[in-house]
This record gives structure tokens, C-alpha cells and sequence, in this order.
């Protein structure tokens, strides 16, 4: 891993989504349920002179945009192989190893990963924030992003995003 003198992190209480979704492993797709899933976000960098990596205040603003936007949805993978995505007047047909569900195209959050996972929807969020960020010019003194999302009580998935 990526060594830097210093880590700004930001994990507010109001920092994530209240969303839906479900797993496929094996040749078996999880009962569509929810979590409050949580999110914290750790960026490691050098101090470009002010003391520190970067704003508090704008790295939780940046993330809680980004985690609005999957708040109140059903999370559905957009690049799985076993999840098979039909969009027909305003709805979402979605199926996958015998379950299928009827879903209305605004509720949900249709994602460019493989699988509904805490450990691919960190990813994705950390891609989005990479990018924002790069947007912003708050990325020069970044070395790495690291984003966690915790689906249960403890239960983390992590992704890990490195900056040039």
C-alpha cells in the first residue's frame, strides 16, 4: 500500500443510504432486503503546506452527494452476468437464478458493477469520488482514497482507489 504522512477521515453519523439490493453467489440470488448502510472515507496524502490532506468539510459534502443519490433506491448491478436488467415503460424487470421482480425505473440506482456488494458499491462511490474530486482541483496532494461501506453493524466493505 501507498505510504503518506498524513489521512484526513471523515465518517459523520449522516454519512451514507438507506437502500435495498441483493447478492448472487454461487447459483443463488438473495430475497431482496435493506440495510442503513453507513460510509466513511480516508484520504491519504501529503500536506501541501496547510496541515493537512484536505478539507473536512468539503470531503463530507463531496461523498454525502454522491451517497444521496443511492438513498431511497434498490441498488441493482448493472454489469452482472447473472442479473438480467429489462427496462419496459417506466419499470425495471429484473431477474436472476429463479427470482424475479417488477421495480419502478425511479427507484432504482442502477450501478456499472458485477454485483450489489458493500465491498463494489465502496468501489463504485470511490471511483465517483475520484473523479469529483478531480473536478474540484482537490485531488493534486492524493495519494490514495479509501472508501469503506458497512452493510451491518461491523460488517465493512472496503475499496481502495489509487491517485497518481
Amino acid at each position: 500500500m501507498l505510504s503518506s504522512p498524513f489521512v484526513t477521515w471523515v465518517e459523520p453519523v449522516d454519512l451514507g443510504f438507506n437502500s435495498a439490493h441483493f447478492i448472487t453467489y454461487g447459483n443463488v440470488c438473495e430475497n431482496l432486503h435493506g440495510h442503513n448502510f453507513h460510509a466513511r472515507v480516508a484520504a491519504h496524502g501529503d500536506d501541501m503546506g496547510e496541515g493537512y490532506v484536505l478539507d473536512f468539510v468539503a470531503l463530507t459534502r463531496l461523498a454525502r452527494d454522491i451517497c444521496e443519490e443511492l438513498s431511497d433506491r434498490v441498488i441493482l448491478p448493472g454489469n452482472s452476468p447473472v442479473v438480467r436488467l429489462e427496462e419496459e415503460d417506466g419499470l425495471v424487470k429484473v431477474s436472476s437464478f429463479g427470482k424475479r421482480y417488477w421495480l419502478e425505473r425511479d427507484g432504482c440506482a442502477i450501478l456499472p458493477i458485477g454485483n450489489a456488494t458493500a465491498e463494489l458499491v465502496a468501489r463504485y462511490i470511490g471511483s465517483r469520488l475520484v473523479d469529483v474530486l478531480g473536478r474540484e482541483g482537490l485531488d493534486g496532494n492524493l495519494r490514495l482514497l479509501e472508501v469503506g461501506v458497512e452493510e451491518a453493524d461491523r460488517q465493512w466493505g472496503i475499496s481502495r482507489h489509487a491517485l497518481s
